[in-house]
Order: C-alpha cells, then sequence, then structure tokens
C-alpha cells in the first residue's frame, strides 16, 4: 500500500499498488499533482538556468521562474531605517491619540481603532429635520454637534453624534408620542 501526502492540507492519503494514483484530494478537494510552485534561480549559473528554463517551460507550463540580475541596486540601508522610525513614531503617535479617547470606535471599512479628529457644529441652515408622524417632532433639532473620527489606517471618516445631544434624542424617544395622548385622554 503506497501513501500520498497532499502538499496543500498534509493529509495522508492511502492508495493500493495496483490502483491508479488520485488526482485529488478527497479531504480539501485540491490537485495533488498540481502545487503551485515559484522558482528563483539567483547566481552564476544564469545561462545554464535560461537553458533550463525553455527546457522546463515547454514540459510545464504551470511552473513559473524568474531570473533574477546579480547588479541588483537595494534599497539604501538608511532610508529604510528612516521609513522604519517614521511608521513607529506614527504607530507610537496613535496608541497615545487613542489611549486619551473615551469612545474608541472600529472602523467600518478596515475594522482598526479611529481617532477622534474633532466636532463639527451643525446649524440650523445646514439641518432640514424630518419629522416622524408616530413622534409628532423632530427626533433632533439643530443646532448639534457630531463628534468626527478618522482611521489612521484607511483614512475613513465617520461622525457620531456628541454626547450632550445624544441625551436630547434619548429623551425625545422615551417620551409620549402623540398617539400614546390621545389614546390615553380617550379611556
Amino acid at each position: 500500500m503506497a501513501v500520498v501526502i497532499c502538499p496543500w492540507c498534509q493529509s495522508e492519503i492511502m492508495q493500493e499498488e495496483g490502483q491508479e494514483p488520485d488526482k485529488i484530494c478527497p479531504v480539501c478537494d485540491n490537485e495533488l499533482d498540481g502545487y503551485r510552485t515559484l522558482k528563483l534561480n539567483i547566481g552564476e549559473d544564469e545561462e545554464e538556468d535560461e537553458e533550463q528554463f525553455e527546457d522546463d517551460s515547454e514540459q510545464d507550463e504551470d511552473t513559473a521562474m524568474v531570473s533574477i540580475d546579480e547588479d541588483i541596486s537595494w534599497v539604501d540601508e538608511e532610508n529604510m531605517i528612516e521609513q522604519d522610525d517614521e511608521l513607529q513614531r506614527f504607530e507610537e503617535t496613535v496608541e497615545q491619540l487613542l489611549n486619551e479617547q473615551e469612545l474608541v470606535p472600529e472602523c467600518p471599512v478596515c475594522r482598526e481603532y479611529m481617532v477622534e479628529s474633532g466636532e463639527q457644529l451643525i446649524s440650523a441652515n445646514q439641518f432640514r429635520p424630518r419629522i416622524p408622524e408616530a413622534l409628532g417632532e423632530a427626533v433632533i433639532e439643530a443646532p448639534f454637534t457630531l463628534t468626527m473620527y478618522v482611521c489612521p489606517s484607511c483614512f475613513t471618516v465617520q461622525s457620531f453624534l456628541g454626547d450632550a445631544h445624544r441625551h436630547q434624542v434619548v429623551r425625545r424617544l422615551s417620551q409620549e408620542t402623540s398617539e400614546d395622548r390621545m389614546t390615553g385622554s380617550d379611556s
């Protein structure tokens, strides 16, 4: 009995001697012989590698080989160190800002924590309230403030109603509605 190990999920697949080998893994449903690889050849044997690449490409088109020239100019190490320092300072600053906040919302796009960036005052001429029939008055009236948040990862901006105005909305929604007042007076 022969054992084949799936390169994808590492499962052992038992096969009888006279039986044709499976082409698909029964556990993960991936091809057993189609494991994708990338061959990188770096060094002095470049001409031999190119000849071998031509022979290999005729035999197997699924396998890709990348040849890299020896005279690659790498990024200057000092530049990389500066970028790493800048990224580290950025992350430390974001962490400090998040620690100062009372409310730390999650970004709806990338799920990173958002940084409070300030408040926006909405005046009466910038806002036209909707008056629902069930309530008989607007849920919120201008002027009110929105607390603005910015995601430091994807730079999405989101706003939430300011604390004082949240309480105003809760009080309005917890009052008796106009229908409750009418039915209460009839009984």
